[in-house]
């Protein structure tokens, strides 16, 4: 019975496997509160890039920022002492929206609100 519960978790897990990303984007260097377009990605992309501009020369946050925010098919962020323009690369809906900081590993919403249910279920059978 257990391997069936598992089965049925597992399965309703990978429901949201298919639906296709979505991103911020300004197809053209726009200021980082303007930037709030979301667009459905195509099913080819893997990630939301996010390409932080400055106005002043020198390391990117020294001016006003602008960005150019897309779906990526494959994203490559830069290194992190490139001057100019920097990429960057994360892979969840919608988290493109600030200029692009740095992500963590994080835990989806539907895995954290499955996980007491699969633990409660899994001890009583």
């Amino acid at each position: 019975m257990k391997w069936l519960l598992a089965a049925w978790i597992t399965f309703l897990a990978s429901l949201g496997l298919a639906v296709s990303l979505k991103c911020y984007t300004c197809h053209e260097p726009t200021a980082l509160v303007t930037c709030v377009s979301i667009t459905n990605c195509s099913m080819e992309t893997t990630a939301c890039k996010t390409t932080l501009f400055s106005v002043d020369p020198g390391y990117p946050l020294f001016g006003n920022v602008t960005v150019q925010k897309s779906c990526s098919k494959e994203c490559i962020p830069s290194e992190l002492d490139v001057e100019g323009p920097r990429d960057y690369c994360c892979y969840e809906d919608m988290c493109n929206l600030n200029a692009g900081q740095p992500t963590t590993a994080t835990f989806s919403a539907r895995t954290l609100a499955a996980t007491p249910v699969f633990t409660i279920l899994w001890t009583r059978f």
